[in-house]
């Protein structure tokens, strides 16, 4: 399994060299090839990070293939990992209403919606919290 994560001794591609293929195929719209790579990476233990970013990516193919129940699954699973996703899962929670609102699941689709919007202002606090103490911290520089 270190090997796996590492990349090192077999040859073999890592989990996350395999996530930048995928991505290609996906962005291509090659989205049976990329959904092969996405199971063949979650099959490998990768890291966390790889492992939500694989989900969450897996389920946009899905999504893209009309197979919604597949795609909320993936996307589900990424949600869960959230705090590994660089936007912790606000692209997610984007999908997952997009899916619901496509399905005629109004109340969900506004459910993850919100989810969304909660994750985005809860960003932008966060930046501006930053801004402000980089300021002070900063200002007797000059």
């Amino acid at each position: 399994m270190a090997e796996e994560r590492s990349g090192r001794g077999d040859g073999k591609e890592t989990a996350e060299e395999m996530l930048s293929h995928a991505e290609e195929r996906l962005n291509e719209g090659r989205f049976e090839e990329a959904i092969e790579i996405y199971k063949e990476i979650v099959q490998k233990d990768p890291l966390r990070p790889t492992l939500a970013k694989a989900c969450n990516d897996c389920g946009v193919a899905y999504a893209s293939l009309k197979q919604y129940d597949m795609a909320m699954g993936f996307f589900n699973t990424a949600l869960n990992l959230s705090k590994y996703l660089m936007d912790e899962g606000l692209s997610t929670c984007y999908n997952l209403a997009q899916i619901y609102k496509t399905t005629g699941d109004d109340e969900k689709a506004d459910e993850y919606f919100n989810r969304a919007v909660a994750i985005k202002k809860e960003h932008k606090r966060r930046d501006e919290e930053a801004k402000r103490t980089l300021n002070q911290e900063t200002s007797d520089w000059v």
